[in-house]
């Protein structure tokens, strides 16, 4: 593992001390995992295939918003609040964090929960 990749799994290991925060990874810009994990003991809702698809979504997302940074500034992070999970997505140059948290978290103040510990 790369330096780089062990500093990025320490920030993983990190926001998942976060009672809210259910998973934490990064993404390269083609929606591989680069490192992260689930918090232990949970259960993922989804299985390995699905979550590949979701990742390589949320690049896809990310890219199409890059088209507008110009004109309305870059993203900090974007969230989605589903009925069983709130993912987040923070952009990076050259990857991306995906965080998936507990459906009751304030999106908000986790968001900058996350940016203060990165």
């Amino acid at each position: 593992m790369s330096v780089e990749n062990k500093t990025d799994q320490q920030k993983c290991n990190s926001l998942l001390e976060l009672p809210e925060i259910r998973f934490a990874g990064f993404l390269d810009y083609m929606g591989n995992l680069l490192v992260g994990d689930f918090k232990p003991g949970l259960s993922p809702l989804k299985d390995e295939n699905e979550r590949k698809k979701m990742f390589i979504e949320t690049v896809l997302r990310i890219r199409t918003r890059q088209d507008f940074d110009d004109n309305l500034g870059s993203v900090e992070y974007a969230a989605a609040r589903r009925k069983n999970v709130v993912t987040m997505t923070i952009p990076f140059v050259d990857k991306v964090l995906f965080i998936s948290a507990e459906p009751t978290v304030d999106i908000d103040q986790t968001a900058r929960k996350i940016l203060n510990l990165l």
